[in-house]
């Protein structure tokens, strides 16, 4: 077989998701609802008398938001290379952010179920840790409210291989039903996964990134680099076939111990959790969406504009009045009406799959240095699906926060809140919110297959309008899924029919993952730099967190866009964000 060409490698198929919208979903389909209004009609206003902006931020996820703000928030007075911008232009940096969706959040995408005002069904992006750089600062400056978020509370419920016991009881070998080896018999998932790494990585519990980093391309078991080992191989030599599937069951997670990076596994297994006291996890009591859409609300406040429903197809190079700009071609629906956007730099705030979906001739495509840093990351699926009930059924059985733990699809429940119980709410209102299945890799495809879905044979159009952020869930996935919440609660459950349905499958495009990981064989501290700017004669960069250290964390696309700004746009670290912190390779 010959060498694929760059079309062949570019143009995909997809994995095809869905947020459900199909017949028999139960009630009405959810929407979140965009605070910043877009102007589907509306052609770029913010150009020079050539018709160039000066930057072009493309996608209104968390990374882009950011980015675009940054640009025009105070620091950018002291950047040399945007004075030099200004001057060009006569007055104001001309910065305009596009975003192919009708919403701004990418997959932090945040609903209100009906009679839960104060109560958020998190469909993407749900918290952070108290440790992770950037993101608690950013949550302070920006003035956004948050709350504690539970995990393993000891009377929660673990229900595995058919046998039923409470969080509290992972040290008892007797309720445990595996065959555990000696090194991790009687621990919890956790602490028997943090004991493995430590067999190869000494002190890990103690180890932030900033150390992680300075181990990476050393760190070797058996002669071999922990880079080119996949960490499922490595776990299984480890602890067994059944020392692995005990990993893989009791953390919830199959892509914890997946076949990926093992050095890359590892630190994100341990780095975010080191500290004393440790680190916590922290929600957003207004919804983690809120986070990108106060970004934008203070970017267009201080000049930017936003364009919604405006997709990117296509990207060139070429000379104006003698001077070398980028072209964007996009479509702007949702007519399809096809719009030129000139800017001097362009900003690609996308994930993978979004940037695979640009026409393959884009000129990006030519370089085969960035053709292998785009693959050098795995597409990770995962989907969740939020019930609303009357009343929170789950305190009759002493269960109030946090999660339960399953091998069934549902993989992980959480007890989400109360509408009652919540800061400014009315005390007599019972509606509770419950995140029914979190799930990854294969199990996305069991509930998947209760979607209606698309065509699986249907070609890819690039040309095609984006698909609405609709999240009803379809009546045969609910019933299942109240079959499963049975057998994991136990005869005693006594579960009502929900009033309110919700789910989300992020390997829809342009979308393509939840989140992402480092392919075996990577070298994560080489890349990263490499695609912040992945053409040394181009003005274009690449932000986000599917190239990052925090891949799946909001922090890994903020930490990717503020270190592209502050390199490429000489953009001083902001004020609020400590000059000691550290932000990556």
């Amino acid at each position: 077989m010959g060498k694929p060409t760059r079309r062949d490698l570019l143009k995909g198929t997809g994995a095809l998701g869905a947020a459900a919208v199909v017949d028999g979903a139960l009630g009405t389909p959810a929407r979140a609802c965009p605070l910043v209004q877009g102007r589907p009609e509306q052609a770029t206003t913010v150009s020079d008398r050539h018709g160039v902006l000066d930057v072009a931020v493309i996608g209104a996820g968390v990374s882009g938001a950011y980015a675009a703000w940054r640009l025009l928030g105070p620091e950018a007075e002291r950047s040399r290379k945007l004075k030099e911008l200004r001057q060009r232009r006569g007055g104001p940096l001309a910065v305009a952010l596009f975003e192919g969706s009708e919403r701004v959040g990418g997959r932090l995408f945040s609903v209100t179920p009906p009679g839960m005002p104060h109560l958020h069904a998190e469909l993407g992006g749900m918290r952070y840790v108290s440790s992770q750089p950037v993101v608690p600062d950013l949550v302070d400056h920006l003035g956004l409210p948050t709350d504690p978020f539970p995990v393993d509370e000891p009377q929660n419920l673990v229900y595995l291989r058919q046998h039923r016991f409470t969080q509290s009881q992972w040290n008892d070998p007797k309720v445990v039903p595996y065959g555990r080896p000696a090194a991790i018999r009687g621990k919890t998932p956790d602490d028997a996964l943090l004991s493995v790494i430590e067999r190869f990585v000494p002190h890990a519990d103690t180890m932030d990134h900033q150390a992680w980093d300075k181990i990476k391309p050393t760190a070797s078991a058996d002669g071999r680099h922990l880079y080119d080992i996949g960490f499922w191989n490595l776990l299984l030599d480890a602890v067994g076939q059944e020392g692995w599937t005990f990993l893989r069951d009791g953390l919830g997670y199959g892509s914890v111990v997946d076949n990926v990076n093992t050095i890359e596994a590892m630190e994100a297994s341990t780095a975010d959790f080191v500290g004393s006291p440790p680190p916590q996890y922290q929600l957003l009591r207004n919804g983690y969406q809120t986070m990108p859409e106060e970004l934008v609300r203070r970017f267009e406040a201080e000049g930017g504009t936003v364009h919604l429903h405006h997709q990117v197809r296509r990207i060139d190079r070429e000379t104006v009045d003698g001077e070398e700009v980028l072209t964007l071609a996009l479509s702007v629906w949702p007519t399809g009406r096809p719009l030129t956007v000139r800017a001097r730099h362009v900003i690609l705030a996308m994930p993978q799959r979004s940037i695979e979906l640009l026409d393959p001739d884009t000129f990006l495509f030519t370089s085969d240095q960035f053709l292998s840093d785009l693959g050098s990351i795995i597409p990770r699926p995962a989907s969740k699906l939020f019930l609303g009930y009357d009343r929170p059924w789950w305190e009759d059985l002493g269960l109030n926060a946090g999660r339960s733990v399953t091998d069934l699809p549902l993989r992980q429940t959480y007890y989400w809140g109360v509408e009652g119980k919540q800061p400014g709410a009315d005390p007599a209102n019972r509606n509770a919110l419950l995140l029914a299945s979190y799930n990854d890799l294969s199990d996305v495809e069991f509930w998947n297959e209760l979607l209606t879905r698309p065509n699986r044979l249907a070609p890819v159009a690039v040309t095609r309008p984006p698909r609405p952020m609709d999240a009803a869930a379809p009546g045969t996935l609910v019933d299942e899924a109240q079959r499963q919440l049975r057998e994991l609660h136990g005869p005693h459950a006594r579960i009502p029919d929900p009033t309110a349905a919700y789910f989300q499958d992020w390997v829809q495009d342009p979308y393509g993952a939840a989140y992402h990981f480092w392919q075996v064989g990577a070298k994560s501290w080489e890349v990263m730099p490499r695609m912040r700017h992945p053409l040394p004669d181009a003005n274009l960069y690449v932000c986000g967190s599917a190239w990052s250290t925090g891949q799946g964390w909001v922090y890994g696309a903020l930490s990717q866009a503020e270190l592209m700004l502050e390199e490429h746009f000489a953009l001083p670290r902001p004020t609020w964000l400590s000059p000691s912190v550290y932000l990556g390779a």
